[in-house]
């Protein structure tokens, strides 16, 4: 099978700002048999826990009602050989307003929980922690170095996961990081928690594209330092029209990719199902799958 140069993708089934597919098992077997279908052979799941709601039915999480998502999803991903990085236990976007304590204490029994019952399935690849930052801030770097610490004295074997953004004029404007200034933050938090980070996947619609060469540049220097393979989360969403969410454009996804290539080891995406998908709730993605595949020769 030809795979393209996306071979990852992030799978957000707690939604809090995108619209639900409400779609049946059979219709996720579809969706994963179409990313099968491009190449696609990592999934990740953003989150395990948040804002009440959790993948599997939890009783540390007290949500023994939910559905058990996350283990359809690693059998799946076993049917078809993929490997499958599970979403820590997130409180909130701000995690408590960087109540580091509170949030480390919260994920030690969850990811004991989620090894209990899914520790066996050899899909299961790694972890990824989804509280997602662009410098040191609410205490980030306490957080990492916690539950990165936790996850490598529970299960060594198994990869940790960071995808941060840029601090750029798009995320916050009057005060971006040059690419030089974002090289010497992110040398001082790697400083403090890159023993346990083994990826670290920059998103990318947070840099301006006439900039990529050097935000990513200076991350791929510094992913080397610290050896931490350096992959790049290219977002398939427009971020100019952020409350809407579309698609973008096809001739903008190939910029990125062209860029990425230069850097990245690996190219996953935020992501699939909702923004590159055939049966995405968007007509615009079945166009962008039809025109990357066929650009592709998939």
């Amino acid at each position: 099978m030809k795979k393209g140069p996306i071979t990852g993708t992030f799978i957000d089934e707690i939604t809090y700002d995108m619209p639900s597919s409400n779609w049946s098992q059979e219709q996720w077997k579809k969706e994963f048999d179409y990313m099968q279908d491009v190449g696609i052979d990592t999934l990740i799941l953003v989150r395990g826990f948040f804002a009440g709601r959790s993948i599997y039915p939890s009783r540390v999480c007290h949500t023994e009602e939910a559905e058990d998502f996350a283990g359809f999803v690693l059998e799946q991903a076993e049917r078809r050989r993929m490997d499958v990085f599970f979403g820590l236990y997130i409180s909130n976007l701000t995690w408590n307003d960087g109540d580091a304590a509170t949030e480390i204490r919260r994920n030690k029994p969850f990811i004991d929980e989620v090894l209990r019952r899914y520790g066996q399935h050899p899909s299961l690849k790694g972890w990824y922690i989804p509280h997602e930052t662009c410098c040191d801030e609410l205490n980030i770097g306490e957080v990492m170095h916690g539950l990165s610490g936790i996850c490598k004295e529970k299960a060594p074997d198994k990869s940790i996961l960071i995808s941060p953004f840029f601090k750029t004029n798009l995320t916050c404007p009057g005060a971006a990081l040059t690419p030089q200034q974002h090289y010497e933050e992110w040398d001082r938090i790697f400083d403090r928690v890159g023993e346990n980070i083994d990826i670290c996947a920059f998103q990318d619609g947070t840099a301006p594209l006439d900039q990529f060469d050097d935000y990513f540049g200076y991350t791929e220097k510094l992913c080397e330092k610290y050896h931490i393979h350096h992959w790049a989360n290219l977002e398939t969403f427009e971020r100019d029209v952020r409350s809407l969410y579309y698609p973008i454009s096809f001739p903008l996804l190939k910029q990125r990719l062209e860029h990425h290539k230069k850097y990245a080891e690996k190219i996953i995406t935020f992501e699939f199902s909702h923004f590159l998908s055939p049966q995405s709730i968007n007509p615009s993605a079945r166009n962008l799958n039809h025109l990357y595949k066929t650009y592709y020769n998939l």
